[in-house]
């Protein structure tokens, strides 16, 4: 499986109306990492939330995300975690990103809100105890990148008098090849949806697959999501150069914050 791995999604959206993110995407289209892939990671499918089911989103809500493994710890990034940050990308991603990009991570509260980074610990973290001393800080392994549209992947703007939940976007989701299938991508994933249900009321999850990356869409299939659409010629210096458009609607297990 290649190390770097193909999703994004760079076609003009209209905004949420929170905080807008100050990253202007570059002309040039990015290209993305896609989840590891593992037969040891769990295959779990989300249940569909109806519109009746709020109720059962508030119970939800008040339930904390579980660590995947004991050595793994997410946190939110910080100025220090920049340089380590901007090395992993540049080892995963075949397309540098502006410094803008990282400068927004920290500075711009919406997206800070919605990155993660994934920390490996030698030693595993007991409950309570502070994972970033400075006998234990752990080493930067994976990190999750996001962005909120104001509609779904694969729709389109619906008539004015409706409502519809704005979409979290994955920008970048990445892991060390030697950390992979251990469900940390996963868990990323699983602790964002809960965060973003919570604080933004997203309804869907959306990413780009590039087409040639069999392993990353079965990673997707996996966990519930569905294809919705493609888009010819979308990685330009990549033969073939089509992406593959895919979407997942928020269920009562991404509330659950479940653990792999």
């Amino acid at each position: 499986m290649p190390q770097a791995s193909l999703m994004t999604w760079l076609s003009k959206s209209s905004a949420v109306s929170v905080p807008p993110p100050a990253f202007v995407r570059p002309k040039r289209r990015e290209a993305l990492p896609t989840p590891p892939s593992s037969s040891r990671e769990s295959a779990k499918e989300s249940e569909n939330l109806g519109k009746g089911d709020e109720h059962v989103i508030s119970l939800f809500l008040k339930a904390p995300a579980r660590s995947c493994l004991p050595n793994v710890t997410l946190r939110a990034p910080t100025k220090a975690d920049l340089p380590a940050f901007k090395h992993m990308n540049s080892l995963l991603l075949p397309i540098p990103y502006p410094e803008s990009f990282y400068k927004e991570t920290i500075s711009d509260e919406l997206t800070r809100n919605i990155t993660l980074l994934a920390f490996w610990h030698d030693t595993p973290q007991k409950r309570g105890s502070i994972p970033d001393s400075p006998l234990e800080k752990g080493r930067l392994v994976g990190a999750i990148r996001c962005r909120l549209f104001a509609h779904p992947l694969g729709s389109s703007p619906q008539v004015s008098g409706t409502t519809e939940k704005p979409m979290l976007y994955l920008s970048t989701l990445v892991v060390l090849a030697p950390y992979r299938g251990h469900g940390i991508a996963a868990h990323l994933l699983d602790t964002l949806l809960l965060r973003a249900v919570k604080d933004y009321g997203i309804g869907s999850v959306g990413a780009h697959v590039w087409e040639a990356n069999a392993e990353g869409m079965e990673w997707y299939r996996k966990r519930g999501f569905r294809e919705v659409g493609s888009e010819k010629g979308y990685y330009r210096k990549l033969k073939p150069d089509g992406a593959v458009v895919v979407r997942r609607e928020v269920g009562v297990m991404d509330l659950a914050g479940r653990e792999e």
